[in-house]
């Protein structure tokens, strides 16, 4: 977990302090940079090099003071030289970079100091007022917030059109395709991915110590990759070993690495036999980084690995954030935020809606990847904040947060066909629970402790029309069902989807013209019937015109369904790898 705001701006002070006087480069800029990153709680070594090598247009080699790959170039001069010459050298950096082909190392940010001054250039900030900060030393604490890259608070979320959504999704096809063409398939290797993927996005939103992951597979791995699936197995080991029964003889590497629980690293898997070129797709992984990915995409770049066929087969879709707040929004989230108006001033109702939050339940039957469970939560873990703000100002006492911040991962539940997805949603809410974790901690210099994993998201791999949603979740403790059920025409159905359909709707008259989706709604029509239970479903328009919409609607109706709102149709596009556009 990042330091706190508070703890930063107190080590900033300290910091400013003790370097008043500093002049001289040559012998105090390397124990400076360090102790800078100290401010952070970040230990310099573990992230960025000093002296990093560059070839020059000239073919001479320069060296760059503090280099941090693919975040941040740092040149410092002595007390009152040219900062606006120190920026010039950093960017002819950047153009060394690029010409000898390191793109993935190009940094966002640019700092150069000379002691007593800092300007910090946010080199993909498109509004020129706020691409340059510049400050005095003893100005530090006041600017410490500038630095949220460094501290770990740094989150992006990723518009359907970011280039590095494809990055990501390409470097885990990669890595996934060479361990399949190696032999190395199915459940193993579909758990093994999981893995990894919680290990990348770990190391770089501090649920590890930053490179943690990356510096172990360098540092204790062959380059021809022969012990790398072994070396990976202990690593696995230790995350899923509590601290006190650890051997206390541990590399500290190993030993730094926190608790995980959660069984997700419980499993003992085959080792994934690697070679040179799988080793260095697993270092490429590493080398992206990924806290620029939010938990709400992970279904897109799992759902690009599957391959195109099983896809379709499937139904498997990705919906958009935008689309997925649409259903949310209209379903729970704009109810909640208008109740939270109104009882904002009312200390007692204030509290029992506090509670209230704690106490929903949320349902999708048919989740793939998660992504509309770990929006969900994003939400409503937002709204709980302002929440908690409301009630107990900027700084509640530890007793506040811990009695009130109650809601978790365990009030939500999924029910997915295939277990790669399925394991794939348990992340991603892990995930989205750490990052709501670091919110918290950033917004009230406090938080949950995100590991060990104490709550889990209760995702059931099944077939949803064949069970009784009750098993998962009984229909009189659930208050929403929510999702995006496949999308399979009648004429497309697999004999098998006819025989769930069969057995499901066989005695509606004309039941053979529904498409497949429409098997959730009868589903969900049985599940709510005895209880105030609302749902939502993205589904085609075909189910609303032509034939399909007397069979469907007229059999829904007629047992008591009713309907709140919908959305006119809209085109949606999904953001996988072979996407398709449909209408809904």
């Amino acid at each position: 977990m990042p330091l706190s705001w508070n703890e930063i701006r107190q080590r900033a002070i300290t910091f400013a302090r003790d370097w008043s006087d500093a002049s001289r480069e040559r012998s105090d800029a390397q124990t400076f940079w360090n102790e800078f990153f100290e401010v952070f709680g970040i230990r310099r070594r573990t992230v960025a090099t000093f002296e990093e090598p560059v070839r020059n247009l000239g073919g001479a080699t320069d060296f760059i003071d503090l280099f941090w790959k693919g975040r941040l170039i740092a040149e410092h001069k002595s007390r009152g030289r040219d900062l606006g010459k120190a920026h010039t050298q950093a960017n002819d950096y950047i153009q060394s970079l690029a010409r000898e082909g390191r793109h993935d190392e190009i940094p966002r940010y640019i700092l150069v100091s000379d002691f007593a001054r800092f300007a910090l250039h946010d080199l993909e900030e498109s509004d020129p007022a706020k691409a340059t900060i510049e400050f005095t030393l003893d100005q530090l604490p006041r600017r410490i917030r500038a630095f949220a890259f460094i501290a770990g608070y740094e989150t992006r979320r990723l518009d359907a059109e970011d280039p590095a959504n494809l990055k990501a999704t390409a470097l885990l096809a990669n890595l996934h395709d060479r361990l399949e063409d190696g032999g190395y398939t199915g459940h193993d290797l579909q758990r093994f991915m999981v893995r990894i993927l919680f290990c990348l996005f770990a190391e770089d939103t501090g649920i590890f110590e930053p490179d943690a992951f990356t510096n172990f597979l360098r540092d204790n791995t062959r380059p021809d990759g022969s012990d790398l699936g072994p070396q990976l197995a202990w690593f696995f080991a230790v995350l899923n070993t509590d601290y006190d029964q650890r051997q206390r003889n541990l590399p500290e590497d190993l030993a730094n690495l926190p608790y995980v629980n959660g069984e997700l690293f419980a499993e003992q898997l085959r080792f994934a036999l690697f070679d040179a070129p799988m080793r260095e797709a697993l270092l490429n992984a590493t080398n992206f980084h990924w806290e620029k990915i939010s938990p709400a995409v992970f279904g897109s770049l799992f759902q690009s690995i599957m391959e195109d066929r099983a896809r379709r087969q499937i139904g498997a879709h990705y919906t958009s954030e935008r689309d997925i707040l649409k259903l949310i929004r209209s379903l729970f989230l704009d109810d909640l935020r208008a109740e939270f108006e109104k009882v904002r001033h009312d200390k007692n109702a204030l509290a029992r809606f506090n509670r209230k939050l704690g106490e929903l339940r949320f349902l999708d039957p048919a989740c793939g990847c998660g992504n509309f469970l770990v929006i969900a939560y994003r939400e409503l873990r937002q709204l709980e904040m302002d929440v908690l703000q409301t009630r107990f100002g900027d700084m509640p006492s530890e007793g506040d947060l811990r009695a009130n911040a109650q809601l978790n991962v365990g009030q939500f539940y999924g029910i997915e066909i295939e277990e790669w997805p399925a394991r794939i949603a348990e992340v991603a809410m892990w995930l989205m629970d750490h990052q709501m974790n670091s919110e918290l901690f950033e917004r009230f210099g406090q938080a949950k402790a995100t590991t060990p994993l104490t709550r889990s998201p209760h995702i059931q791999q099944a077939n949803a029309l064949q069970m009784d949603w009750n098993e998962l979740l009984p229909a009189g403790e659930c208050s929403f069902v929510l999702g995006n059920p496949p999308f399979v025409g009648g004429k497309y159905q697999t004999p098998e989807q006819r025989e769930d359909m069969k057995a499901l709707i066989g005695h509606v008259s004309g039941y053979g013209l529904l498409d497949f989706v429409t098997g959730w709604y009868f589903k969900a029509a049985d599940y709510i019937a005895e209880h105030a239970i609302r749902v939502a479903f993205v589904s085609t328009n075909s189910i609303c015109q032509g034939e399909q919409a007397g069979v469907l609607w007229g059999a829904l109706l007629g047992r008591g369904v009713r309907i709140h709102f919908a959305h006119r149709p809209f085109a949606w596009a999904s953001e996988a790898r072979g996407k398709h556009t449909f209408t809904l």
